[in-house]
């Protein structure tokens, strides 16, 4: 595994060198074909996944990202990459051993059922009798492997692109929002339960808070003077989100504005009445960037990822000619 930055750098580059070499190397006009009958049955795919047709503008996004696809994939076979990835090779191999086995049997075998005799032919003779068929071009795994793998290289290139102080100081402030803290709350609650009270829960709430407010009963104490609740009586360090999730949104509102050192309620919950002790409050804030950094640095990293991504595929458009070959079947009249 590579440890030092230099040599991912170095790395990257040539991959990316490689790759821009593969797309300048191939004729003056390459020409990437795209099979209408894939463009329609991924529309299809959209409706039977929506529940709708799609609109025109998306039927064209539909069509776009098919086109799209092709040009990576048609970068990876200029790479090679068909030729040298493992996972690929072993996807056809089996594949064939696939096809090998139902021939031999006159019908489909299973490669991995015990008795089943597929190791007649090498592996390699197999692979190679794969690429002759055309396997690798109409697979759709290995098309997927292979469009992830070409992409990998940009995204390899971006990462391994240095990235100064100046750089990431800049992009933290201008996405300050999303490095956004929530609040948080530690806070004790005594619980009424509503099962157990049915309508006189809301009454025996408010007549125990007045009798905690009088007595200033300490937050343990009180605790015994309630119901027992499954979920516990503390929480620490609670957000608004992990509230809502072990009281109810009800609760969460009754608490968000509360103040601190004091009982309050009668809150209500799905389960019944609480009278609450909110012991501290974290208002939200935005951390230093050194204590998000890493994060920064991966988002930085994935938004110009993709927008190198999209420069390639932008840059590739201009040079070739997209041809959307109709293969549908006619009706026979």
């Amino acid at each position: 595994m590579l440890r030092s930055p230099l040599l991912h750098f170095l790395l990257a580059g040539v991959l990316l060198f490689a790759l821009q070499s593969a797309w300048s190397s191939v004729p003056q006009t390459p020409i990437v074909e795209v099979r209408r009958g894939e463009i329609d049955e991924r529309i299809e795919s959209y409706r039977l996944q929506m529940g709708r047709a799609a609109s025109p503008s998306e039927a064209q996004a539909i069509e776009e990202q098919v086109i799209e696809n092709a040009i990576w994939l048609e970068q990876a076979f200029a790479l090679g990459l068909h030729e040298i990835d493992s996972v690929v090779r072993q996807r056809l191999i089996l594949n064939m051993r696939f096809l090998e086995g139902s021939v031999a049997a006159g019908g489909p075998i299973d490669p991995g059922k015990p008795g089943a005799d597929t190791s007649t032919t090498s592996d390699q003779a197999l692979f190679e009798r794969a690429l002759e068929l055309g396997m690798d071009r109409s697979d759709t795994v290995v098309q997927r492997r292979l469009v992830d793998r070409v992409q990998a290289i940009v995204r390899a290139a971006v990462r391994a692109r240095p990235v100064d102080d100046a750089t990431l100081e800049a992009h933290f402030e201008a996405t300050q929002e999303r490095w956004r803290e929530p609040s948080m709350l530690d806070l004790s609650h005594v619980y009424l339960s509503r099962d157990k009270r049915a309508d006189a829960t809301l009454a025996a709430a408010a007549a125990l808070l007045a009798q905690l407010r009088e007595g200033a009963t300490e937050p343990d104490a009180a605790i015994a003077m309630g119901d027992p609740f499954l979920a516990g009586h503390r929480l620490r360090g609670a957000t608004p989100n992990r509230i809502v999730a072990r009281l109810g949104p009800t609760f969460a509102a009754g608490v968000e504005d509360a103040p601190t050192q004091r009982w309050i309620g009668p809150v209500e919950s799905a389960f019944g009445q609480h009278l609450v002790w909110i012991h501290e409050r974290i208002e939200s804030r935005i951390p230093e960037l050194e204590a998000v950094r890493p994060r920064v640095l991966e988002d930085w990293i994935e938004i110009e990822s993709r927008k190198a991504l999209r420069e390639q595929v932008e840059h590739r458009r201009k040079v070739v000619e997209v041809r959307v070959v109709d293969d549908r079947a006619t009706p026979s009249g």
